[in-house]
């Protein structure tokens, strides 16, 4: 396998059309190629097998134990991320990087076995699944981007991740459509051994990277005139301080937790806005099209009213097709213009910008269009402002919450990015979800303008956190001479 990824190599770097091609889309240097081909794959793998898993995901949690226990759910999330994470920087501190990856890929299969033998004896597996998906899916590719950040330094990351990103961009379009093909073929409980499957593919990807990786290195580690040492040797070793304590103490990982807080809380209200405004929208459509019959023969004074909560069959149906339409529009754009700005886009920005400029970027975007939805409060804004707000968010926002870990160290690289991208990102999710959607609408009885209010005033504290983050992470790019600590011809020398 080792001879045939080398092979794989040198086949890539000779001169082709397909390579001028390549580099005239991405800036990929030589010798790069088969490594970001390797990673790109990984990622859509592994996006894939949570697509997988989230078409199971509705139907046993509402099944389970309904709307208010999915609700109650990503609370739940929340306290096992508690635990979770200083379990995984125990893991950390313990083991090289590929024996990492591959322990959580295992225990994740594991845990799929479980569920799907589970599921065949009719256990009631609802909310357990929920709650193990909900962290499977935020460790699982934080995992990933750990990895290449312990593979890249600053330069080659402002390059590269942008065109790794591309992987996740086409698993989120494809997920869309395989994960419904291959249920109606395997059955619903299936998926689970289908995802299994492809963790174990996700495995074999790490370990050929991992070790094409370690081979480019070996030759500069010979001239050296020291011995060839172990593998796992010339990685540098952890602390054995956990993420959550990292976090703590460090202000730039604080930065990097308060900016991604922020960012999912303005996300997930925005969530709740445009499904509140299309909701309402589809309402005065279906009166429109379809007005209910005993509402207009109560108006024209022959007859009662319809029940109060039970629309004729008719309105119902006339909503549940503009809800339809609207988010399938509404998703297939977002996806088409993600893609888009991931592959054509968000390379050339980093490297044109750099990492601390192009950060303003989409907090920027945000804030205007939370300026115009308080202004002009209709669907039309609010779905122009999340349509711009989420394409950005899942390509350059995404890429640069990745980079921002290129010149840390690998304490900060995997157990610090293990608590930030999934304990911080769900308690955005909390106090979105639980604290200010229950608060302005159930307690205040407050309208859109009043998201729009507050996402503005979130926007300024993000832009606030961003120029704070963004001087910081320029003087660890320089103390470390533009190449992350965990970078392999770094760790030669420390460990010399």
């Amino acid at each position: 396998m080792i001879h045939s990824s080398t092979n794989l190599a040198v086949a890539l770097d000779e001169p082709s059309v397909f390579r001028r091609l390549l580099v005239a889309l991405a800036p990929v240097k030589r010798g790069e190629l088969a490594t970001v081909v390797i990673l790109t794959v990984n990622v859509f793998v592994l996006l894939t097998c949570y697509y997988l898993l989230k078409v199971l995901r509705e139907p046993m949690i509402l099944l389970g134990g309904g709307a208010e226990l999915k609700a109650y759910a990503s609370a739940g999330q929340t306290l096992l991320l508690i635990g979770v994470v200083p379990a995984f920087s125990w893991l950390s501190s313990r083991v090289d990087r590929v024996r990492l990856l591959t322990t959580m890929q295992l225990i994740f299969i594991g845990c799929l076995i479980t569920f799907y033998a589970l599921a065949h004896a009719r256990a009631p597996i609802g909310l357990a699944f929920y709650l193990w998906l909900g962290i499977f899916n935020v460790l699982v590719v934080s995992n990933f981007w750990s990895f290449a950040n312990d593979l890249y330094n600053e330069e080659q990351g402002k390059r590269l991740f942008a065109i790794i990103g591309i992987g996740a961009s086409v698993g989120a379009i494809l997920g869309a459509f395989v994960p419904h093909l291959l249920h109606r073929v395997l059955g619903m409980y299936a998926l689970m051994l289908v995802a299994a499957g492809g963790l174990a593919v996700s495995i074999a990807l790490y370990r050929i990277a991992d070790r094409r990786e370690r081979m480019r290195d070996r030759p500069a580690h010979s001239i050296s005139g020291q011995p060839d040492e172990p593998v796992a040797a010339r990685e540098p070793a952890m602390t054995r301080k956990g993420g959550f304590a990292l976090v703590i103490k460090d202000r730039y990982l604080r930065l990097l937790a308060a900016m991604l807080l922020i960012a999912t809380v303005i996300n997930s209200t925005g969530e709740y806005v445009i499904g509140k405004m299309a909701t309402d929208r589809a309402k005065q459509v279906a009166a429109e099209v379809a007005p209910a019959p005993a509402s207009a023969a109560a108006a024209a004074g022959s007859g009662p009213a319809a029940p109060s909560g039970k629309p004729p069959a008719a309105v119902d149906s006339a909503q549940g097709r503009y809800l339809e339409s609207f988010y399938s529009d509404y998703y297939a754009l977002v996806n088409l213009l993600s893609f888009a700005i991931q592959a054509l886009i968000v390379a050339r920005l980093l490297t044109w910008l750099g990492i601390r400029r192009a950060l303003f970027v989409m907090p920027l975007i945000v804030l205007g269009g939370w300026v115009a939805v308080g202004l002009f409060v209709n669907v039309t804004m609010v779905r122009v402002e999340k349509t711009a707000e989420n394409s950005l968010d899942y390509s350059l926002h995404n890429t640069l919450r990745q980079a921002l870990f290129l010149p840390t160290d690998r304490d900060r690289k995997y157990k610090a990015k293990a608590a930030i991208d999934t304990f911080f990102f769900r308690m955005g999710d909390v106090i979105a979800g639980l604290g200010i959607v229950f608060l302005f609408v159930e307690v205040l009885g407050l309208g859109v303008r009043a998201f729009a209010v507050l996402n503005v005033v979130l926007a300024v504290c993000w832009l606030a956190l961003v120029a704070g983050a963004g001087r910081v992470y320029d003087r660890l790019a320089a103390a470390s001479g533009d190449a992350t600590v965990g970078d392999r011809s770094r760790a030669g020398r420390h460990d010399a």
